[in-house]
């Protein structure tokens, strides 16, 4: 009896390569963002304050109120093909574009839920000027505000309206045109320096 492998025909092999293929790509996890709605009573921004990196207290609820774009993500350890890192870098632009026409843009870094390390802290304090960020980094040390949103996976996003609910949440890399259209229908569409009020 011989033990050499049977050869596949050339038409079933294609056929048998086209199957695999699409077998790998139904089940591979996907690494887009989606749209969530929210489980659990909490439908609002909590009235907390975290300290970022450099010390300074922010109020997540601040007076007078503002719309907040809110991202729960990694920037330990920092390698350039996380999705943390590129949410960094949407995050950034949202920043430059919606700042001046009165959003507030944070990152919360999870990196410290799990260590609150001196070294954690001056690694995750290098990767804010390393990624040249203009605008907060918090530490939400004890994972209080992680756990009252329910932040499961990194990176998370959330839009807060003005009054504090919950406009949208992402989960995974959001691109910078999704996060900008939410953007838009909070702030009325007006363009940068523009604001809703009639007078100059």
């Amino acid at each position: 009896m011989s033990n050499r492998p049977r050869m596949i025909a050339p038409g079933k092999k294609r056929t048998l390569v086209a199957v695999c293929a699409f077998l790998v790509f139904t089940l591979m996890p996907s690494t887009r963002s989606r749209s969530e709605s929210i489980s659990g009573s909490v439908t609002t921004l909590p009235d907390l304050t975290l300290p970022d990196v450099r010390g300074v207290a922010f109020h997540l609820c601040a007076q007078p109120a503002q719309p907040l774009l809110l991202a729960f993500l990694q920037t330990v350890p920092d390698t350039a093909d996380t999705p943390s890192r590129s949410q960094v870098v949407f995050m950034s632009s949202m920043a430059r574009q919606y700042v001046p026409r009165g959003v507030r843009v944070a990152i919360v870094d999870a990196s410290v839920l799990t260590s609150d390390s001196q070294l954690a802290r001056d690694a995750i304090l290098n990767a804010s000027y390393d990624w040249q960020l203009n605008f907060p980094l918090l530490l939400d040390q004890n994972g209080q505000l992680a756990h009252q949103l329910g932040v499961k996976d990194l990176p998370t996003t959330f839009l807060f309206a003005q009054d504090g609910t919950i406009v949208q949440r992402w989960q995974g890399l959001t691109r910078p045109a999704v996060l900008a259209q939410a953007i838009e229908k909070v702030t009325g569409g007006h363009g940068p320096g523009e604001t809703n009020s009639v007078f100059p």
